[in-house]
């Protein structure tokens, strides 16, 4: 995002020299993915998945609020737990719903012996109360004698198993849990292990009288943006209402799932500054009222074993646009070009996202590849995903499994994707399908009166929550606004001169002070809004909205101006 300094201008207006645009957001090179592709590339050893079956419910209540309860360790196995944990260097904090997670793994694991499939344990963490993606877990589990105690359970297989939850929480988690389960002649200990990129303040995650569910905290580190989605209906998915009176890192995201819906995926997404990939932050299920969510895989597509790389390809494009045609959705077409970039790159970024210590070079290539360097026409946004499961070579299946959560639903699902790239990856023993996606949106044409309306709209409801009444648009400055920003789309005029020409014309029509800002971003839900201007008693203001694209940047980039009344200048 680049940001204008925030500019007053009294009765008369100051001139300064033309500032060039800079790319808004920073792309990989063409050259920096090439260097990647010629590296070897070797996936981990992966276990095989196995089917759910018939789904999967949790056992007994689950919290009405998600939040950071403390756990309290009973019998010898809780407190050998909690010794090894409150040992550690960093001793992290220990939570009802991450032990809730743990005792659904190990219920799981009693009933299966096997570990339950990645989209399953998303489930139970979130069902659970947890927001934290679990990183990793640990576990011991086996046949035990009827007779034998607790105690003598832990005699034999504690060891081992304290060594274990040492190295999970040694290896950086901040949050964890346990539980220890035993029925039918076998027990099992586990550990859940999760890191925290936000503090969340305890929330419901049942929708209140209003049909909403509102989540708010704080990110760990700087964000350029904070977005959140949601699932709505069997295909749907719709972007949560970001509070724009909330200064980031901080954020409020008010959310509206279906109330038709016995629960709903929220993913909540933050980008770095100055960058485009949006990374997954919390994860929360939504549900209504006294029921209990119930994980089962819903179908998108049917069946389609495929044998390469080629038939993965045009089968997930066909299914993809029959799914979407069958919820009224245009069909997307395939870029060609960078799907063959894509799938050069695909090895590479499982290996490094399955294996250890290779988040840069995942996220080099998920930039790169948003970049669309390859793509025909001027991107307007993109939306990535990846998706790997060891389950067989099923494109049917695959696609079921990318359309579960919200980001694939933005990725694929979107009313206005219009292009995708597939770099698919299959793999023998166990067999697997993974893909690499990315969903282009292209700007056609100069009309941005929705955007402006979008952006009017938040300020509207940010003015609500703080019991403020509704802002009044400045009366004839929206045709200086208009031609000003037309001639930055042209390139006859840049960003810091359009504002300041709109602000002088806004001075000349009322006699008063404005003051105003502009940015350059890649995304509306960058616009971040000063507290003087949202809190006035009365506001009136502008917005006006434009696109270009500046010299070497992948995409175009977005123009917004706000120009508002600065009445405590006249009090002054």
């Amino acid at each position: 995002m680049v940001q204008a300094p925030l500019l007053a201008l009294g009765l008369s207006a100051c001139a300064s020299a033309p500032v060039a645009s800079r790319p808004a957001a920073e792309f990989p090179s063409q050259a920096a993915l090439a260097a990647i592709e010629a590296k070897p590339a070797a996936l981990p050893a992966l276990p095989q998945e196995i089917d759910v079956g018939a789904g999967w419910a949790p056992e007994g209540a689950l919290p009405e609020v998600a939040g950071d309860e403390a756990w309290q360790p009973e019998g010898a196995w809780g407190a050998a737990f909690s010794e090894t944990v409150s040992g550690a260097e960093r001793p992290p904090r220990v939570t009802r719903a991450l032990s809730c997670t743990a005792r659904e793994l190990g219920r799981f694991m009693l009933e299966h012996k096997a570990p339950p499939p990645q989209a399953l344990r998303r489930f139970m963490n979130a069902a659970c109360g947890s927001a934290s993606e679990v990183g990793g877990y640990a576990y011991v589990g086996g046949e035990v004698p009827p007779t034998a105690t607790d105690e003598e359970v832990l005699a034999r297989w504690g060891s081992g198993f304290r060594e274990r939850v040492a190295e999970g929480v040694k290896a950086g988690a901040q949050v964890v849990g346990f539980s220890f389960e035993r029925r039918d002649g076998r027990a099992v200990a586990s550990a859940v292990f999760a890191v925290e990129e936000a503090q969340l303040e305890p929330f419901s995650p049942v929708p209140d009288a209003r049909g909403e569910v509102t989540i708010a905290g704080r990110l760990s580190r700087p964000a350029g943006q904070v977005t959140a989605y949601v699932n709505r209906g069997r295909a749907g998915v719709a972007p949560c209402n970001v509070d724009l009176s909330v200064q980031r890192p901080s954020f409020r995201v008010i959310c509206r799932p279906d109330p038709a819906d016995r629960s709903a995926w929220i993913q909540l997404m933050y980008t770095a500054p100055k960058r485009v990939l949006a990374t997954p932050f919390a994860q929360v299920l939504a549900r209504r009222a006294g029921e209990t969510p119930v994980y089962q895989e819903e179908a998108y597509a049917a069946s389609r074993p495929v044998a390469s790389a080629e038939q993965f390809t045009r089968a997930v494009l066909e299914q993809l646009n029959s799914a979407r045609a069958g919820v009224g959705l245009r069909p997307v077409a395939l870029a060609a070009r960078e799907s063959a970039t894509a799938a050069r790159l695909a090895p590479h970024y499982f290996a490094a996202a399955l294996g250890e210590g290779g988040r840069p070079e995942v996220d080099v290539i998920a930039l790169g590849l948003l970049a669309g360097w390859e793509v025909e026409g001027t991107i307007r946004s993109g939306s990535f995903v990846s998706s790997f499961s060891p389950r067989g070579l099923d494109a049917g299946h695959w696609l079921t499994a990318a359309l579960e959560m919200p980001i694939g639903r933005v990725t694929l699902f979107a009313p206005d994707i219009e292009q995708v790239a597939l770099g698919p990856l299959l793999t023998r023993g166990p067999d697997g399908l993974g893909a690499v996606v990315t969903g282009y949106r292209f700007h056609h044409g100069s009309d941005h009166a929705a955007d402006v309306n979008l952006l009017l709209s938040r300020v509207i409801d940010a003015r609500r929550r703080m019991g403020l009444t509704a802002p009044q648009r400045l009366a004839d400055v929206g045709q200086a606004m208009g031609e000003e920003l037309r001639l930055v789309h042209v390139g006859e005029s840049d960003t810091s001169s359009a504002l300041e020409a709109v602000m002088e014309r806004a001075v000349q029509q009322y006699g008063s002070s404005m003051r105003g800002f502009a940015i350059e971003t890649t995304s509306l839900d960058a616009l971040e809004l000063p507290p003087e201007l949202l809190r006035q008693r009365a506001l009136h203001l502008d917005i006006g909205v434009t696109h270009h694209r500046p010299k070497g940047a992948a995409w175009a980039q977005y123009v917004i101006l706000v120009v508002f009344a600065d009445y405590s200048a006249n009090e002054a």
